[in-house]
């Protein structure tokens, strides 16, 4: 494979890092599990962090076939100025506004704008169905110019990488951590050193236990008024104690009081893996509103088999309001850990996405609301990808690449048909190096982060802004796919 050395590019974007060196196997134990110490999954010092772990739940139909992105006249205006001038409410321009008839083009411009811009940034516009004015809101920040100008070609190609990774063909809700580098920007991505639990079940929604309550209740039962603390790492099948002020039930005579706890008196539940629960959920190990005869809180669970643990804490009145620091036991089980880093929870690395989504010319069909307010080509069936620059790689642990790769960026996986991108093969290929389809795994601006650099396509193109997705359950964004399909293995091909 010919790599050309371009002379004016330095980086690619850096979210979150995992330490992975050419050759070495850190990542994968059987059943899409991890084992490392979370030390291992320290960068390099000296270096300026910022993970993105953001929801996918764009569904590949929204995102292959919709009237903007599939609609050569409105992507040309998208690419042509400012995202706010454009979908002003009251001046935007028209054609992109009646392309907002389609649902799907309202999806795909929320998270656009999601990808694009800043936390604390909108983008209003009218939704030409209800009448209303509402707004689309940012997060990742991949290209801040386009709010009010025309985006630069890294900026289109990294949105674009975006969006892909951002998509899956059930628009199932699974948080995943995105990975880029930037050595021009180092101090735009800060590190979130801790990571809180997950607040929306993939196939249930929003765990009902984060809503506010309804009315004032009390009580560890209730399912209502809870937040997040953090996550946990254990031995499988170990005892687990923490608290937020208490000693745990079997050791109240003997045992520590583990954290503190201030303001209103409060409660604690645990809940496996890195979604949070409700009281009656099969992720819930346990819960306590006080113990030893106090009014103290405190845990003592088993270790589930998945080695991971999430802490939810809330005022034992819910009209209250208080604070849990919760500290968990020591010394004896030195395998727990508490408060993980990101890349210590989103460990599993799923592969790279890269290319130009807003080539008007790169498009295998077309989607539009005509001027009666009819909306064409919906009901439609491209074999391969409707996006022909858009591309993704698989990382070298996957047991099938090539049929994980059909199932996660195809709307109709099982004939290969409404891709949203090309799938090219291996990122890296250990076996024969001059297949694999990324020169990097691990860019220069960080050593260590295990992130997919600088990838070829089908045609030999090489794209600077790919975006590698690390995952916390590798199976989780393919429910039913067969397992043969969805192994982690122990060992890279």
């Amino acid at each position: 494979m010919n790599f050309p050395h371009p002379a004016n590019k330095t980086a690619s974007l850096h979210f979150l890092f995992h330490p992975l060196a050419l050759g070495v196997m850190l990542l994968g134990a059987p059943g899409c599990q991890s084992e490392l110490p979370e030390e291992a999954w320290e960068p390099a010092s000296g270096t300026v962090e910022r993970e993105l772990r953001v929801a996918n739940s764009l569904t590949t139909k929204a995102l292959v076939l919709n009237a903007i992105s599939t609609n050569p006249t409105a992507s040309d205006l998208l690419i042509g100025g400012g995202l706010a001038a454009l979908f002003h409410p009251i001046t935007g321009d028209s054609y992109l506004q009646r392309q907002l008839r389609d649902v799907d083009a309202q999806s795909f411009m929320s998270y656009l704008v999601s990808c694009a811009l800043p936390a604390g940034n909108t983008i209003a516009w009218r939704d030409p169905l209800t009448l209303t004015t509402r707004t689309w809101e940012g997060k990742a920040g991949l290209c801040p110019q386009w709010e009010l100008g025309v985006p630069s070609s890294t900026c289109k190609n990294r949105v674009s990488a975006c969006l892909l990774a951002r998509n899956n063909a059930l628009g199932r809700r699974v948080e995943l951590s995105m990975r880029g580098e930037d050595a021009l920007q180092p101090a735009l991505f800060s590190l979130e050193s801790q990571t809180r639990p997950v607040e929306y079940d993939p196939a249930l929604g929003r765990v009902p236990s984060f809503e506010e309550c309804a009315t004032a209740q009390s009580g560890v039962g209730r399912d209502c008024g809870w937040k997040g603390d953090f996550i946990g790492r254990c031995i499988p099948g170990q005892t687990v104690r923490l608290g937020a002020g208490g000693r745990t039930p079997d050791q109240c005579l003997t045992g520590p009081s583990l954290g503190t706890w201030s303001g209103a008196r409060m409660m604690l539940r645990v809940c496996e893996g890195n979604i949070g629960c409700d009281s009656g959920d099969t992720r819930y190990l346990g819960q306590s509103q006080g113990t030893c005869a106090t009014t103290n809180a405190a845990v003592a669970f088993t270790c589930p088999a998945s080695g991971f643990f999430n802490v939810m804490s809330a005022p034992y009145d819910s009209t209250l309001t208080g604070n849990a620091s919760v500290a968990v036991e020591t010394g004896t089980y030195a395998g727990t850990s508490y408060r993980l880093s990101e890349k210590a929870v989103y460990r599993l690395r799923e592969g790279a996405y890269y290319g130009n989504i807003f080539d008007s010319k790169a498009l295998a069909t077309k989607v539009l609301v005509d001027e009666n307010g009819h909306i064409v080509g919906k009901d439609q069936t491209i074999q391969g990808s409707v996006y022909k620059k858009m591309f993704s790689c698989q990382a070298p642990e996957w047991s099938n690449d090539a049929a994980y790769a059909s199932h996660r960026v195809c709307a109709l996986p099982g004939s290969g048909a409404n891709c949203a991108a090309r799938p090219v093969g291996d990122c890296i290929n250990y076996t024969t190096p001059s297949a694999s389809k990324c020169r990097k795994e691990d860019g220069p601006v960080v050593l260590g982060d295990g992130n997919f650099e600088e990838c070829y396509d089908s045609e030999n193109t090489l794209w600077w802004e790919p975006i590698t997705v690390f995952l916390y359950e590798a199976c989780g964004l393919t429910p039913g796919i067969p397992s043969e399909y969805c192994t982690w293995r122990s060992t890279k091909k």
